[in-house]
């Protein structure tokens, strides 16, 4: 592992590599130190972070969830600060300040460490499972200290050789920014793909230095290695993009001549089936290139090149269409078992498949990044029928008695509201039994921002909420959630469905025609139903009449999805939203801090 901020090397850089001692060495099958937490002080958006704990658990996969400009991409780039020793600039400090910066990951230490690790810093370790790399960025005078300093365990300053031996144990990190330009991954350069693939072919030959009788000979044995790796290289990469392409029948990758005072910079082609042309990689689409470090990442996994790394993935879902994410985050979960990943996204399907007990929100206070986690159990979300992407990609979750509410209500909604879509709020069908069940601390874990819309059930004006609806009003109250019930006039009413009115009724279905309006406590699907089964009678002369009769079969009739949407489309054709529900959702908005405008 080499120290320094060089993002890109020479060929002679590469020749005068010269691996000196048993600590310097890192082979792909030795141990590392397990990453398990972060904590940062002043970089960036972080003041302090996370405020009420040691440090931030980081797991195997591990996804940063945010708003654009909250601060994802810093944590990101703090974690490759300290295993990349990169530095900063004082334009990094928190909020411009002339502050000390301190960047502080926390690592697991494997058994076969121990011994040599106390050997080494008797007064600094104890045998202890945990400990911490610090990397702290001070002021000295008016002088600001961009390179940094590193500590063990905060206190213990480490130079030299104790440096050198720390940061041969730290796992390998590959960082990969949202806007990675492909060209940038197919130079030989210090954090690159191509690199890492053909890492091991390069320390081979390095090592083999001091037999060489010439550079010309290292430079012949080098460039045949190369262009020997690069042969199963091309048949992987072909593989691998012509599951999303149909139109590749080959990739080439061209070897320039080997010059010591310049980078390596392969030339990788595709080959069209239909025009039999070959064009770099580079001149195809944003969405090939993209998929192209994909497939690379593949192979790498494949090769078990990476085992022991920590990946952070800035965006994986960018130019990628819904199949690519998917298969994107199949492979990041095989990489989790080997390594490390960790993402920062706003794609629902890399918040659904990652891990829920390592998922964390980010949210920007004051010019501050804070953190909101959830600390029950991805079961928890399925009783509720929530999935992780609800959770922390909504900025509210609005619960509703059953699939038909949300169904209606998103119709009126986005009716009454044309920004509707901007506001972010997830509509869940809960069930009003299954959410009597419900623990109101909980779901306030899940979201700050939730509210509750119930049908009243009440049968007729001089009934009463039952108990239990009053309970359930009264309990999730205390705990900050509002609890609503529709209204219509001013007036509760029985369901959702009693928002309707005989005219959109009768526009919907031509052969209605309904001479009474629907009432406050009305059992709409029994109305309409029955009217349903009219029409059916109508057109068999060997129906059943007597199935008039039977409630059950006629309100059965009545697809509450069906011709409940059928039904509020017609509200919104004819203006006919009660005044009601606009009131209902702008005093719920609010709550949620959302400007109407």
């Amino acid at each position: 592992m080499w120290c320094g901020s060089m993002r890109q090397l020479t060929l002679d850089s590469w020749v005068s590599l010269n691996f000196k001692g048993e600590e310097m060495m890192s082979g792909k099958d030795d141990p590392k130190l397990e990453l398990i937490g972060i904590k940062v002080e002043n970089y960036r958006s972080y003041r302090r972070f996370p405020e009420d704990e040691d440090y931030l658990k980081l797991g195997q996969f591990t996804t940063f969830i945010g708003k654009n400009d909250v601060g994802k991409s810093n944590l990101l780039r703090a974690i490759d600060i300290v295993l990349d020793n990169k530095g900063i600039s004082k334009d990094d400090l928190h909020k411009g300040q002339k502050v000390s910066c301190e960047i502080t990951l926390f690592f697991k230490v494997p058994y076969e460490f121990k011994g040599i690790l106390e050997e080494k810093f008797q007064q600094d370790y104890n045998g202890d499972d945990v400990i911490s790399i610090s990397k702290k960025f001070e002021w000295n005078n008016e002088r600001f200290d961009g390179r940094g300093k590193y500590y063990l365990n905060f206190d213990k300053k480490l130079t030299g050789e104790s440096l050198r031996f720390i940061q041969s144990l730290l796992p390998d990190v590959l960082l990969i920014p949202a806007v990675k330009n492909v060209e940038d991954e197919l130079k030989f350069g210090r954090d690159t793909l191509i690199s890492k693939l053909l890492l091991p072919i390069i320390e081979r030959t390095s090592q083999e230095k001091a037999q060489t009788e010439s550079v010309a000979d290292l430079k012949r044995r080098l460039t045949e290695a190369i262009k020997r790796e690069t042969r199963s290289l091309r048949r992987d990469l072909k593989k691998e993009l012509s599951k999303m392409w149909s139109d590749i029948e080959d990739v080439t990758i061209e070897v320039p001549e080997l010059k010591l005072e310049k980078a390596f910079t392969p030339v990788i082609k595709v080959k069209d089936k239909y025009t039999g042309k070959e064009t770099p990689i580079t001149y195809r689409g944003s969405g090939m290139q993209r998929y192209f470090i994909l497939s690379l990442l593949e192979i790498y996994r494949e090769q078990k090149i990476g085992r022991g790394y920590v990946l952070l993935f800035e965006e994986p879902e960018i130019y990628l269409h819904i199949g690519a994410q998917k298969k994107l985050c199949n492979i990041l979960q095989e990489f989790a078992k080997e390594g490390q990943v960790i993402i920062s996204t706003h794609s629902s399907v890399f918040v659904n498949g990652g891990d829920l007990s390592r998922s964390y929100l980010l949210v920007k206070e004051n010019g501050e990044t804070k953190l909101r986690k959830f600390s029950g159990s991805r079961d928890i979300l399925e009783e509720l029928g929530i999935s992780p992407s609800d959770l922390f990609l909504t900025d509210g979750i609005l619960f509703v008695e059953g699939p038909s509410d949300r169904e209606i209500l998103e119709i009126f909604a986005k009716a009454l509201f044309p920004q509707w879509d901007e506001y972010n709020i997830a509509i869940v069908p809960i069930g009003g039994s299954n959410i009597r069940h419900q623990d109101p601390a909980i779901l306030t874990k899940i979201n700050p921002n939730i509210a509750v819309i119930l049908d009243s059930d009440l049968r007729d004006e001089s009934s009463e909420l039952s108990p239990k609806k009053k309970e359930l009003q009264e309990k999730f109250k205390q705990h900050g959630i509002p609890v609503y019930f529709w209204k219509k006039n001013g007036k509760i009413i029985r369901t959702i469905e009693n928002l309707f009115t005989k005219a959109a009724i009768n526009e919907a279905f031509s052969e209605i025609n309904l001479q009474s309006e629907i009432g406050p406590y009305d059992d709409v699907p029994l109305i309409v139903g029955r009217e349903l089964v009219k029409i059916e009678a109508a057109h068999d002369p060997n129906f059943d009449t007597s199935k008039l009769n039977e409630d059950k079969f006629c309100r059965e009739r009545y697809s509450k999805i069906k011709h409940g949407r059928k039904i509020a489309k017609k509200m919104v054709e004819l203006n006919m939203i009660p005044a009601d529900v606009k009131e209902l959702l702008e005093d719920i908005l609010d709550g949620f801090g959302i400007d109407t405008g």
